[in-house]
């Protein structure tokens, strides 16, 4: 009788302690999840920063300043890196000098809105080479780049808005997932508790 108990515990207990490790790995695994969400929600942001960036440097360099070309393609590059990467995954612009990699991207609500920032992208960069390459731009193409920066930041701030709502949902998902392994060892130690009392 005394061994069958002790067997009985036995079992118990290392249910219990499997069923805290794997608690614990989930939740480090969530809080890594979260890490590159919060990575990813940045980038995403950068991108509304970036697109109102270069139509102000475009617009300083028709005013005569020529110092800030050389920002203005590198805010055209990192954009573009950025996007690429946000959609298929790999290395994007971080920090100075940095790079960080990123996955890629299945959400097909996301994937939609960022081939809508893509396109967007398109047509804003080919306004913009316009202005650069030509020696005395219109007042048309000024007011074409604002409207189309204007489409490209609310195109990419729906971006950033559905990154957030997914990670939203995986915080949400995790909370669940742990109210689980709560009722789990709650219940062990309720059944250890009385599988002692019984014997």
């Amino acid at each position: 009788m005394f061994q069958r108990l002790q067997v009985q515990l036995t079992i118990l207990f290392a249910t219990f302690v499997l069923l805290v490790v794997v608690s614990v790995g989930v939740t480090y695994w969530g809080l890594q999840m979260q890490q590159q969400d919060a990575l990813v929600i940045n980038l995403s942001g950068r991108q509304r920063m970036l697109a109102q960036q270069m139509t102000r440097l475009v617009l300083q360099w028709k005013g005569g300043d020529e110092t800030v070309l050389a920002a203005l393609q590198e805010s055209e590059q990192i954009f573009s890196q950025t996007l690429y990467a946000l959609r298929n995954g790999g290395a994007a612009p971080y920090l100075t000098d940095g790079l960080v990699e990123l996955p890629i991207t299945r959400d097909p609500h996301l994937l939609v809105a960022l081939d809508e920032v893509e396109s967007a992208w398109t047509d804003y960069r080919a306004t913009l080479e316009s202005m650069i390459s030509a020696a005395l731009a219109p007042a048309l193409l000024e007011v074409t780049l604002e409207e189309q920066s204007d489409d490209l930041v609310q195109k990419a701030d729906v971006v950033v808005r559905l990154y957030e709502a997914a990670s939203t949902a995986k915080v949400e998902r995790l909370r669940s997932i742990q109210i689980v392994f709560l009722a789990c060892a709650l219940a062990l130690l309720a059944a250890g508790a009385w599988l002692t009392r019984r014997s």
